[in-house]
């Protein structure tokens, strides 16, 4: 089996309350986006079992939770994540303007969050390799920027004009992968090692965005400037609005130390 790329390795749990899953998220604000990106990069970095989708999309979704009362037993916090979007993985989406579609399975590649209680639910709970950061949006009439912050420093910056009447509401399921891994307490290997599959579901009402620019500018050593846009622009898949999700429990799909 392939090395797992240094930034996705997962390094032992944080400090935290433990909590339980499902866990439900209401009306977050959300700015998702899918764009094009390196094709070499996306096969690469793919655990076995996963194949990346023809279109070659990265997804980033940028969003916030203002409120506790907006979860079930979280606290506040902002995220930012990226995907790859894998082949043979679909799920269905009914939109209530266009019927149903089908929208292509994601494997997390990149999850930063500023919630201490959020990163070890997620990090526990699912093996989603979590990292300290914090989103911010900034608007100013129609014009939204909105800021992954890692370290202090600026690492993602994605402008967008937007605006707020909803033009659609989005339902179903989306399916989200994730190599979970726990070391083993004597070191050098992993306890476990395993892909997870997380259906979430979810309810979008979905209004206008129009992407205008994605900038990466991570430190080189962190290895997350390589799912960075591909130039020009392009970013044919635009989610905004307010979502209520769910963060389902997972089930393992693959045990890669019974192999």
């Amino acid at each position: 089996m392939a090395e797992t790329p240094t930034q996705t390795r997962y390094t032992g749990m944080p400090q935290g309350e433990s909590i339980p899953a499902p866990q439900l998220v209401r009306d977050a604000q959300a700015l998702v986006i899918g764009y094009d990106a390196d094709p070499e990069v996306l096969e690469e970095m793919l655990p076995p079992g996963l194949e990346p989708h023809e279109n070659n999309f990265v997804q980033m979704n940028m969003y916030r939770v203002e409120d506790s009362t907006q979860t079930s037993h979280l606290d506040p916090y902002s995220l930012t994540y990226l995907c790859i979007e894998v082949a043979d993985h679909d799920s269905h989406v009914l939109s209530e303007a266009g019927g149903e579609m089908t929208i292509p399975g994601r494997f997390w590649v990149g999850y930063w969050n500023d919630s201490a209680t959020m990163s070890s639910f997620v990090r526990e709970t699912l093996g989603i390799p979590c990292m300290p950061g914090a989103c911010s949006w900034e608007r100013e009439d129609d014009n939204l920027v909105s800021t992954l912050t890692v370290d202090g420093e600026d690492v993602i910056t994605t402008k967008a004009s937007v605006d707020d009447e909803q033009i659609d509401t989005l339902s179903g399921h989306l399916n989200y992968y994730a190599h979970r891994q726990v070391p083993d307490p004597s070191g050098g290997q992993a306890q476990i090692s395993e892909l997870v599959e997380i259906p979430i579901p979810f309810i979008c009402e979905l209004a206008t965005a129009t992407v205008s620019d994605i900038e990466f500018d991570f430190p080189e050593d962190s290895g997350f400037s390589k799912y960075a846009p591909v130039e020009p622009l392009s970013t044919p898949s635009v989610l905004y609005g307010s979502i209520t999700i769910t963060y389902s429990q997972g089930r393992t799909i693959r045990d890669y130390l019974a192999e």
